[in-house]
């Protein structure tokens, strides 16, 4: 099984690196990397990035696929135990000192973001689901908006606290009441990731940051 999911891996590293000049420097991401990363005459940066995404990217990858194919196992975990593989990712690319400020945190709240949603909401989400075939008049629209797939990807400040602020009334009734405090951890470190509670500050972000409004929008 390893080897069989190894190969799977070799395969999306072979369809990440092209064969044409392009494609080749588009391995190291020009957008998400400091300038002094891109020098030509100095690949020392590109080449920490080469090797944190070779290894721990492969390691987290590898931790991704096993919450994903059995998600049971996230049951009793702390959120830093569900989330352990997104930080070593996180430190690694940081030690390259490479990767823009707001990539690196953007990064980890994708990947804490998927691992919560493949293991323990997984279960809340069937939960939901079932309530939603059997009495869908119960549900409020944003939650039946979430289950059908229709919530933006694109997160924001905004969009991520609207999806927690939707989706919690729905956890305390219907899930499990062990995921209520995981949930609304997981939407705390959200709102730090992006930057919406004013303890981060990304000097490198290149969209416009509305402090008014807190909307940080990832490209």
């Amino acid at each position: 099984m390893s080897c069989f999911l190894f190969l799977i891996f070799l395969t999306e590293v072979s369809c990440r690196l092209g064969t044409d000049n392009d494609n080749r420097h588009n391995w190291y991401e020009k957008k998400r990397l400091k300038a002094k990363c891109l020098q030509r005459d100095d690949a020392t940066g590109r080449h920490a990035v080469r090797r944190c995404w070779w290894l721990e990217g492969a390691r987290s990858w590898f931790h991704r696929t096993s919450i994903s194919w059995f998600p049971g196992q996230t049951r009793n975990w702390t959120y830093d135990e569900l989330t352990s593989h997104c930080n070593d990712y996180f430190a690694c690319m940081q030690n390259t000192n490479c990767y823009k400020d707001y990539i690196l945190y953007e990064t980890l709240d994708r990947c804490s973001h998927d691992a919560f949603s493949i293991g323990p909401m997984s279960f809340c989400d069937k939960k939901l689901n079932e309530i939603k075939k059997s009495s869908p008049d119960t549900l409020s629209f944003c939650a039946k908006d979430y289950l059908d797939g229709k919530t933006s990807k694109k997160w924001t400040c905004e969009s991520s606290r609207a999806l927690g602020d939707c989706l919690l009334p729905e956890v305390k009734k219907y899930c499990d009441l062990d995921l209520l405090p995981l949930f609304k951890e997981h939407q705390d470190h959200r709102q730090y990731y992006l930057g919406c509670d004013g303890r981060l500050k990304f000097e490198d972000l290149e969209t416009p940051y509305n402090h008014t409004s807190e909307i940080v929008e990832i490209p």
